[in-house]
């Protein structure tokens, strides 16, 4: 295999990010400013990257752009009920990649317009893995009632790419960014082509057969993202009882409620202040 140094390299990362994501389990407030920082760069990065872009007809189209985007407001805004989403969107789009470089590396590199792309897109993915992670093991409890809102979040997603690819959005979208949507190539069946020999067709049933196995798989990881928070917290409160105790929140709503909260706290302070004076004028006329 002409690029198993890739490989290794991506192997490599993905055992920092989960070495990283399991040292942070034991703070919060350590984890939550990380998490915070890490999508506070991609949505940065990202938004910056694609508005450069847009100027060669390149979107976010793939499932890990969007995942981004995803990740970056819903942790920076501060939307709780929307974590878990953005946390299985990111280590989803994470893994993948990691499980892409380990069985065909090549693409990474062959795909890549310059050295800088596929360099920084490793580092990307790396982050997403280690952003899904820290979701997973070290934030809150997520309940498994809310399983609905990342099914109905993936399932738009999916419904968005298939629009990009049929140009109903992004009717100028690059051929070679068209051409090479690899959500299509999940969604269709033919994502095995990677893995096979250069120009081999997937046949049919192994297409079907691709398909059904990508759907039971995303129904695992679903049902286990609620499955593994849930045991790791709980055993995590009863090694660490004060992790309870360590709510804070590093986001814009955060902000604005830790602002709102100080100038509830000034008013009524000088509320204090004025009835303090006024008892004590009261009592030197008495």
């Amino acid at each position: 295999m002409k690029y198993w140094w890739v490989s290794v390299i991506i192997i490599l990362m993905a055992l920092l990010m989960i070495a990283c994501a399991w040292l942070l389990r034991k703070n919060r407030r350590a984890n939550m400013i990380t998490l915070f920082v890490v999508s506070l760069v991609l949505l940065i990065f990202k938004s910056i990257q694609f508005g450069i872009e847009r100027s060669i007809h390149h979107y976010p189209i793939e499932f890990s752009h969007l995942s981004y985007f995803i990740l970056g407001a819903t942790v920076t805004v501060g939307v709780k009920k929307l974590r878990p989403f953005a946390g299985i969107c990111a280590f989803i789009s994470g893994l993948a990649f990691v499980l892409a470089g380990i069985f065909s590396p090549a693409p990474i590199v062959r795909d890549a317009e310059s050295t800088f792309n596929w360099v920084t897109g490793i580092i990307q993915h790396e982050v997403l893995f280690f952003a899904g992670l820290v979701i997973i093991f070290s934030t809150d409890r997520y309940s498994i009632k809310d399983i609905w809102i990342p099914i109905v979040g993936i399932f738009i997603m999916f419904i968005f790419s298939v629009l990009v690819y049929k140009r109903v959005l992004y009717p100028d979208l690059a051929e070679k960014n068209h051409d090479g949507m690899v959500i299509i190539c999940v969604l269709s069946g033919t994502i095995l082509k990677y893995v096979l020999p250069a120009g081999s067709i997937v046949p049919v049933w192994l297409r079907v057969m691709t398909v059904i196995i990508e759907m039971i798989l995303l129904g695992v990881i679903l049902w286990a993202f609620y499955f593994v928070n849930n045991k790791f917290y709980d055993k995590k409160l009863k090694k660490y009882p004060d992790f309870a105790g360590n709510a804070e929140e590093y986001s814009a709503i955060a902000l604005v409620k830790y602002i709102i909260k100080k100038n509830n706290d000034k008013k009524a302070l000088q509320l204090q202040s004025q009835v303090n004076e006024s008892d004590s004028k009261n009592d030197i006329e008495e």
